[in-house]
């Protein structure tokens, strides 16, 4: 009896560890999703997906996709499976869980992930305008849902985005850039960056300016929660 019972103890703590281990692989992101942006706030990945490639299934929080090229990607939620074709400039939020999916079209599928972190975002105090009511001729929404707006800035040279309230935000470079930014108390700060370069922002009043001779275009990630 005393044996069974120590037996039996063994295979329970076995089990629990082999559930550990297969529930930390999950949350560990497949290799196709390269890491390329952390903060406490949120986490980036660059996704390439090969026609016919496969994700095994991992853990993912809340999470917002942007598609780089238009592709075909089949999910595996759960018990359902579903198919997403997305085309370039698209962008869709996914909820956290766990999932998988493939390439199931016949194009390379290339895309951007800005996933939330649990972390609680700063209070934000100031009141005012987002940039594409303050500057709608070079500043468009993308997305707008209790997570986060999404804005797509696309700026020609010498052009601005007036003096706008913009929340806690990654901005991503579509474009390299040269920027004047501007604060409510006239100072004004030079920003360069490469194209695929990020950077957060704490919630503010500003305006920015485009130095250069070139256009400008960058993603906005503005948080809500």
């Amino acid at each position: 009896m005393e044996v069974t019972m120590k037996r039996n103890s063994v295979g329970v703590v076995l089990t629990a560890l082999l559930i550990s281990t297969q529930l930390n692989a999950q949350s560990t992101a497949p290799k196709q999703e390269r890491l390329v942006f952390q903060n406490e706030y949120v986490r980036v990945y660059e996704v390439t997906l090969n026609p016919g490639d496969k994700l095994t299934p991992h853990e993912s929080g809340n999470r917002l996709i942007y598609s780089f090229n238009a592709y075909t990607l089949r999910y595996h939620w759960d018990n359902r499976i579903s198919d997403e074709k997305r085309k370039a400039g698209d962008i869709h939020y996914h909820p956290s869980g766990v999932h998988a999916e493939e390439n199931a079209g016949k194009q390379k599928a290339t895309f951007l992930i800005v996933e939330r972190s649990s972390t609680p975002l700063p209070v934000v105090e100031l009141a005012g305008h987002d940039m594409a009511k303050m500057s709608p001729s070079n500043t468009r929404v993308l997305f707008d849902r209790e997570m986060a707006k999404v804005f797509e800035v696309s700026l020609p040279p010498r052009d601005a985005v007036a003096m706008h309230l913009g929340l806690n935000r990654l901005v991503y470079a579509l474009s390299a850039y040269d920027l004047a930014i501007q604060t409510p108390d006239g100072k004004e700060a030079r920003e360069t960056g490469k194209k695929g370069s990020m950077e957060w922002h704490p919630a503010g009043l500003h305006g920015v300016r485009n130095r250069s001779d070139s256009f400008a275009r960058l993603l906005v990630f503005a948080f809500k929660r």
